[in-house]
């Protein structure tokens, strides 16, 4: 890991002047962010696409965190065909950065879609980079369904990926902090369908996602 607060380089390399950061809680919830919506296709260009409409605030709160760890404002592409947003950080350095440290360019899910190492060594690192994941991968579910004429609301989170590898990693995180997860049946997806699981994790772990607060909030004022 690199450990240097400012990175510059000559007028000729006509790169950007770039903050390369140490180690921290916001650098892991990035890479967990990167690993879950995002994507390095090229030499120069680091990628995380959201929903517009649901994930609006999320966009902001991206944007705000690539700046503080990089001192590089990303752009911010719309793509209304798609309802997707793109936040985009272009830099060679950035993008070196981030391969070096355990992102992988091109098809990232063919490369073998994992959390690295230097994450999994620290609590801290494991806690904030699972946040990113579900805050991009995964999703509060509030469940209706009657019972004997009567309504009621089940609340549950989704965790999805098409890496078997890294749902066990998320499982196995949540084992540790002494949650319940459930692989489901088409080995895709986990869930904590615990109350109690839900409420922990929203404790510990917590989000940076107003798409999921809302669910909640719906839940509990509901």
């Amino acid at each position: 890991m690199v450990h240097a607060p400012l990175l510059m380089y000559p007028k000729k390399s006509h790169r950007k002047i770039v903050r390369i950061p140490s180690v921290s809680k916001e650098l892991a919830e990035f890479f967990g962010i990167m690993i879950g919506d995002g994507g390095i296709n090229n030499e120069w260009q680091a990628n995380v696409t959201l929903n517009t409409d649901a994930d609006a605030d999320y966009v902001l709160f991206v944007s705000e965190l690539m700046k503080k760890l990089f001192n590089v404002s990303p752009a911010i592409r719309p793509r209304l065909t798609r309802r997707a947003t793109i936040v985009s950080l272009a830099s060679t350095t950035i993008v070196d950065f981030l391969v070096k440290n355990g992102l992988s360019r091109g098809n990232k899910l063919m490369q073998g879609l994992r959390i690295p190492r230097w994450i999994l060594a620290q609590k801290t690192y494991k806690i904030a980079c699972v946040r990113g994941l579900v805050d991009t991968d995964g999703c509060l579910v509030l469940h209706k369904h009657k019972v004997t004429g009567g309504t009621y609301k089940n609340l549950y989170l989704s965790f999805s990926s098409g890496s078997p590898e890294l749902l066990g990693q998320v499982a196995q995180i949540f084992i540790d902090l002494g949650l319940m997860p459930h692989l489901a049946s088409n080995n895709r997806e986990i869930y904590l369908y615990r109350l109690e699981d839900v409420q922990r994790y929203l404790r510990i772990i917590g989000t940076s996602n107003e798409r999921i607060r809302r669910v909640y909030k719906k839940w509990r004022d509901g």
